[in-house]
C-alpha cells in the first residue's frame, strides 16, 4: 500500500477562509429570497389595504368627466365650422345697397327712373328723359361701368320708344349682374 496518502484534510488558514466564503454565499443564497417573500407580501398588504375598487370608481368618474368635455369640443368644432361658413358666403355676397348707391350715382339727373328690378343675375332699369342726351350719356356710363367689370357685365339696350302725351323717351336697359 501507498503511504503517502492522507485522508485526514488539513486544517490550515486557507482552508478556513474558504469555508467563512462558502458559508457567506449559502446565508446570501437562503437569505435572498426569504427578502424578496418579505418584501412581496409587505407590497401585497399594501395593495390589499388600498381599495381597488374606489380607484375603479375614480377612473371611471375622470373618464365620464373627460367625455363630457369631449361632447362640448364637438360641438365648439361644429359651430366653428358653421361660422366659418356663413363667414365665407358674406364676402362672396354681393352688397346690393352699395351696389344700387353706385347705379344711381351714374344716371344724370334728367333722366327719371320709372322701374327698377334687381335679382340675382340681372338688372332691369327703365328710365325715361325729354332728351336724348340725357339717355346716351346714361348708356355711355352703364357701357363704362361694364367694360370695367364694375357691377354689371353686359349691357343691353330692350327698348326705346318715344312717348307722344308727355314728349318723354322712354328706355329699357337689361344688365346682366
Amino acid at each position: 500500500m501507498n503511504t503517502n496518502i492522507n485522508l485526514i484534510l488539513p486544517q490550515d488558514k486557507e482552508f478556513f477562509e474558504q469555508q467563512k466564503k462558502i458559508r457567506t454565499v449559502n446565508i446570501i443564497a437562503i437569505g435572498f429570497p426569504i427578502i424578496v417573500g418579505f418584501v412581496s407580501l409587505i407590497i401585497f398588504l399594501i395593495t390589499q389595504s388600498i381599495n381597488p375598487v374606489s380607484i375603479k370608481k375614480q377612473q371611471e368618474e375622470v373618464i365620464n368627466e373627460i367625455a363630457k368635455f369631449q361632447d362640448k369640443k364637438i360641438k365648439l368644432f361644429i359651430i366653428n365650422n358653421r361660422l366659418d361658413n356663413i363667414e365665407g358666403l358674406l364676402k362672396n355676397r354681393r352688397d346690393l345697397a352699395e351696389n344700387i348707391s353706385t347705379l344711381l350715382s351714374k344716371i344724370p339727373s334728367t333722366v327719371t327712373i320709372r322701374n327698377l328690378k334687381i335679382d340675382n343675375k340681372e338688372i332691369i332699369l327703365t328710365v325715361s328723359s325729354t332728351t336724348l342726351g340725357a339717355i346716351d350719356e346714361l348708356i355711355n356710363n352703364l357701357i363704362g361701368m361694364a367694360e370695367k367689370k364694375e357691377i354689371i357685365r353686359s349691357v343691353s339696350l330692350d327698348t326705346l320708344t318715344f312717348g307722344e302725351d308727355g314728349n318723354n323717351y322712354l328706355v329699357s336697359l337689361k344688365s346682366d349682374i
